[in-house]
């Protein structure tokens, strides 16, 4: 196995396992704290977190789709791992579309919130940015797996590769 193969391979375990690490644990920490503290506290902190989260997030989540697919493209050749890499790009930009389609939004409102006063039915808007999050989390943990696979499967396949050769 070329080092081209070892690096794209090494990139993309590493941009997904800290996309999902990320969300995993705003999901289980991050979340269940919010609704624990007071809806003044809860809605600036959250508005807060979501301003230094903005450019994390996002280049995590372009980090994960363009290393999968980087990863996808060198392994090609072999079919039917590639077929798990490319799942793990469709995964990753699933989070991603989520994400802009669903928490970004919601975010964009919150701000607003902070500053005036929420509506009366915001927790139910959160509840939904809550649900969205923990779609992206679970794509986000898909696309992790998927990369897992795909390394444990190629790492047999030249096993198997060098075993025949000596």
């Amino acid at each position: 196995m070329d080092s081209n193969n070892k690096f794209s391979n090494a990139i993309a375990l590493f941009s997904t396992g800290l996309l999902a690490g990320t969300f995993f644990y705003v999901k289980f920490n991050v979340l269940p704290t919010f609704w624990e503290v007071p809806p003044f506290v809860h809605l600036c902190f959250r508005s807060t977190l979501m301003k230094h989260n903005d450019v994390v997030f996002q280049s995590l989540m372009i980090t994960s789709i363009i290393t999968c697919i980087l990863f996808t493209w060198r392994i090609r050749s072999l079919k039917y791992i590639s077929i798990f890499t490319g799942f793990a790009a469709i995964l990753a930009v699933t989070a991603y579309l989520i994400t802009y389609f669903g928490n970004l939004p919601i975010n964009s409102q919150l701000k607003i919130w902070v500053e005036t006063s929420p509506p009366k039915n915001w927790v139910k808007i959160l509840k939904t940015w809550d649900f969205y999050h923990t779609c992206r989390t679970t794509a986000a943990i898909g696309s992790f797996i998927m990369i897992l696979i795909a390394t444990f499967f190629k790492k047999q396949l030249f096993k198997k590769q060098m075993q025949r050769n000596n």
